[in-house]
């Protein structure tokens, strides 16, 4: 079974290329384009990795990652930056 992976970024070609690579690799990939969209995802399967960009439409990722540490969810977490 491949490795779950949630991919969050708002720029539509970020957003695609990675994808495009972690599914090359094998990985079962799920994408948001916000931070609400992120929750949302984040409360139907908890993922093996969540990729995140920080600056996000809605709730950016610095609150994303609180919210799951506040609910005990130690997902482990990859920030992207421009």
């Amino acid at each position: 079974m491949a490795a779950r992976i949630l991919l969050v970024e708002d720029d539509p070609a970020i957003l695609r290329g990675l994808e495009l690579n972690l599914q090359v690799e094998g990985y079962d990939v799920r994408v948001a384009t916000d931070g609400k969209a992120a929750l949302e995802a984040l409360e139907v399967e908890v993922p093996d990795l969540l990729v995140l960009d920080i600056m996000l439409p809605h709730v950016n990722g610095y609150q994303i990652v609180e919210r799951l540490r506040r609910q005990r969810n130690d997902v482990p977490v990859i920030l992207l930056s421009a």
